[in-house]
């Protein structure tokens, strides 16, 4: 789908809503867990409610968490699973598959990868209070990094902010959201995807 495909779903989205700020998507992400979280609401409401925190600046992002949300065959589609990835460093939080240059519906992110990334870390010896709350944070920001690849159409990363490309166990625990944002350019690029949406 192209990147101004994607935001015309978004505003077309927007508009059904009742959204009234200009060049602010509406997004409504369906959520499918497996493994670990699928049996625990709690804990994914919190991952999910921290990447929507994320994205308030720039987007309203909701989550169907319940499973009996219906979606077309377009819909994007977040699967939170314990696999690691195979189409990109098995390290990596989450992914996202672009073909022709475009994104594809589905981001994928590992509770299997945050648990590694936890356990090679000096957080990975503390109560299993700060490991939960790892693991929330570390999916939090791994969903909101990815709906940045699919936001944007693009496979590119930064140095600093939401979209860097590399993020550690302390990066992870770092406790203000300001170091999880977009910069200048990647919002203008938000906004100018949305305005072409309107054209279309």
């Amino acid at each position: 789908m192209a990147a101004s495909g994607i935001l015309a779903m978004l505003l077309t989205a927007a508009v059904a809503h009742g959204a009234s700020a200009v060049g602010r998507p509406v997004v409504r992400v369906l959520v499918q867990a497996e493994g670990t979280l699928a049996g625990d609401p709690r804990t994914l409401g919190e991952i999910v409610q921290g990447a929507r925190e994320i994205w308030r600046p720039y987007a309203d992002i909701t989550f169907d968490v319940t499973g009996g949300g219906a979606g077309s065959s377009g819909s994007l589609r977040l699967v939170i699973t314990d696999r690691v990835s195979s189409v990109s460093d098995g390290a990596s939080l989450g992914w996202i598959e672009f073909v022709d240059g475009q994104p594809s519906n589905v981001i994928t992110v590992s509770t299997g990868a945050a648990t590694a990334l936890m356990k090679a870390s000096r957080w990975g010896a503390l109560p299993k209070t700060v490991q939960r709350l790892f693991l929330v944070r570390a999916m939090s920001r791994a969903i909101a990094h990815e709906l940045g690849h699919y936001l944007l159409a693009t496979r590119l990363h930064t140095r600093h902010g939401l979209m860097r490309g590399a993020l550690t166990a302390d990066d992870v625990m770092q406790p203000s959201r300001s170091s999880y944002r977009l910069d200048r350019a990647e919002v203008e690029s938000l906004q100018r995807g949305v305005q072409y949406a309107r054209r279309d």
